[in-house]
């Protein structure tokens, strides 16, 4: 699943996606953000901006500032950038986080990449900034970008969900060197298409790894072939139930039914104790009979199987 929107606010985009919070939304500290964050895009290249992404540069980033001091010029009702969000499939998330892949997540795995290769894509295709000359304005094509990813554990209902966040920042290098704001129209328009260039790329990182996937629905959507519909089902129904709480108490915002995720959790559970979170999944695939061990042997199996058919040569 991929989704965008507009960050509203630099200093509080900075706060958010810079803290650590497993759950609530305030998520990775500096000193865990190695793991989790990194600068990336032409554009950030061409700033300086590489590396773990700090709160005080982020910041800047998105109020339109370059480590230089160079400033974007900025205009009232300006965004401060956007939240490009990759979601990936309920069974890949299971199998990163109940049967334990580690080659799923992390800045070399499967999902990284798959972000990091959409990304391009977009960079390539989409970026541009508009000049006007002689009274007419153009969109010009940039081919860079600055943004930061932020990786991130649950859904607001405390499901398994890894999700990347790609914050890009509203700059852009236009061909004289002059920084300025991006043209997002083409970005807001391709949606659609970005999600289903992610799925193409993360389906085929997860073949690499050895497993068989299956299509499941709109836009390259798919699952992991081997994971029970019924384990997918209960890592959803946390969030069917707040739907339905939310409908019945007539609320309809995305705030208001945070509200709601909040006040009907399992008091048992400890929001901030992600081992436990880990632990209550696993327990609740558990009652579904599966662990994810043997199709995890399998698919390490097959990858192994694969590089020996790669090395061995024609």
């Amino acid at each position: 699943m991929h989704s965008i929107a507009s960050v509203k606010s630099a200093s509080g985009a900075a706060k958010y996606f810079t803290k650590d919070d497993f759950v609530s939304g305030e998520y990775y500290t500096d000193e865990k953000a190695g793991d989790v964050s990194m600068w990336g895009g032409e554009g950030a290249t061409a700033a300086g901006l590489t590396g773990t992404v700090s709160q005080e540069a982020f910041a800047k980033a998105l109020s339109g500032e370059l480590p230089s001091g160079e400033k974007v010029e900025v205009r009232d009702g300006r965004r401060p950038g956007f939240d490009l969000t990759f979601s990936a499939p309920k069974s890949v998330s299971v199998m990163a986080y109940i049967a334990g892949d580690k080659r799923i997540l992390g800045p070399d795995g499967a999902q990284t990449k798959a972000v990091q290769q959409t990304m391009a894509w977009v960079e390539k295709n989409i970026a541009a900034g508009r000049i006007t000359k002689d009274g007419k304005t153009e969109t010009v094509k940039t081919g860079n970008l600055v943004y930061a990813l932020f990786q991130h554990d649950t859904s607001r209902a405390l499901d398994p969900q890894a999700h990347i966040h790609a914050i890009v920042a509203n700059m852009t290098q236009m061909p004289d060197g002059k920084w300025q704001a991006l043209d997002a129209q083409k970005l807001w328009a391709s949606n659609t298409v970005i999600g289903s260039i992610y799925h193409s790329f993360l389906r085929n990182e997860l073949e690499k790894l050895g497993y068989q996937t299956r299509m499941d629905g709109k836009h390259g959507t798919f699952e992991i072939v081997g994971v029970p519909k019924a384990v997918l089902e209960v890592f959803s129904q946390r969030r069917e139930q707040i739907m339905e709480k939310a409908a019945e108490l007539g609320i309809v915002s995305p705030k208001g039914r945070d509200g709601v995720t909040v006040n009907t959790r399992d008091p048992k559970l400890n929001v901030e104790d992600r081992d436990g979170l880990v632990l209550d999944w696993m327990a609740k695939a558990a009652e579904q009979g599966f662990d994810g061990k043997k199709l995890l042997e399998g698919a390490l199996e097959n990858a192994a199987k694969a590089e020996q058919r790669e090395n061995a040569g024609p």
